[in-house]
């Protein structure tokens, strides 16, 4: 008989970066994003705050992926974001990323 591997395909380590989607104030995304990188930058949050995206399509406009390292310590620091609404707590799959990004 031949052995059987399972594959996790699906790890739950909490070391891995996940996308994210952050909600903001109507029409303020800029104006958000302005306040972001004005916050990564003077408390250092590059290590937590690994990339962002904005998608272009009109049906995105009040919405930034980002991928951070710690959803909570993130959270935390985007409640004190002037414009910032929402994060969802559950991370995006790279596919829906991808999508919102409209990279095939």
């Amino acid at each position: 008989m031949s052995q059987i591997e399972t594959i996790d395909s699906n790890p739950s380590e909490k070391s891995i970066d996940n996308w994210y989607l952050v909600t903001v104030r109507s029409k303020k995304r800029e104006l958000f994003l302005k306040y972001l990188n004005i916050a990564i930058s003077q408390n250092q949050l590059q290590d937590l705050v690994i990339e962002i995206k904005i998608p272009q399509e009109a049906v995105y406009q009040d919405i930034v992926l980002l991928k951070t390292s710690n959803f909570k310590t993130v959270y935390i620091q985007l409640k004190n974001i002037e414009c910032f609404q929402n994060i969802e707590r559950k991370p995006l799959a790279p596919q829906q990323v991808n999508r919102m990004l409209g990279i095939t």
